[in-house]
């Protein structure tokens, strides 16, 4: 029986990535007819859009035990955690995740969980406090 593995990948540079796979992996970019699609889309797993800050990125993503071996050889990329696909994978992923301090800087330097200011429209502010989660998978 095949497993899936839920994981939240840090990358630290996208277009360094994209051109990795380009010379290495073609099979991860989306190809049409003409060669690779514009902006440049990896494929071949199931995940939520990326978060992106500056070049670094994170992703949420569903994957083959297979996958997850060749995402850990990836250059560039960490899995700051990762657990077997159930019920609760979600909760587990993110507890393990923050419960590790140099996951969490990575994952802090790409999605900011910072509260900050707004302007309400009426000469005031409100303070905006981000989701401890930038995304999963349900």
């Amino acid at each position: 029986m095949r497993q899936l593995i839920d994981a939240i990948l840090y990358i630290a540079d996208l277009p360094a990535l994209i051109a990795w796979f380009a010379q290495n992996a073609p099979e991860h970019l989306a190809q049409d007819e003409n060669g690779f699609v514009e902006p440049h889309v990896v494929v071949g797993f199931a995940r939520t859009p990326t978060v992106q800050s500056g070049s670094s990125a994170l992703v949420y993503i569903r994957m083959t035990e297979a996958q997850a071996e060749e995402w850990s050889a990836t250059p560039g990329v960490t899995i700051l955690a990762q657990r077997i696909y159930g019920p609760g994978v979600q909760d587990m992923l993110y507890a393990d995740l923050f419960a590790d301090a140099d996951a969490t800087a990575l994952y802090d330097s790409v999605y900011s969980r910072a509260p900050y200011q707004v302007d309400d429209g009426e000469g005031g502010q409100i303070t905006v406090t981000p989701p401890e989660r930038f995304g999963q998978m349900a």
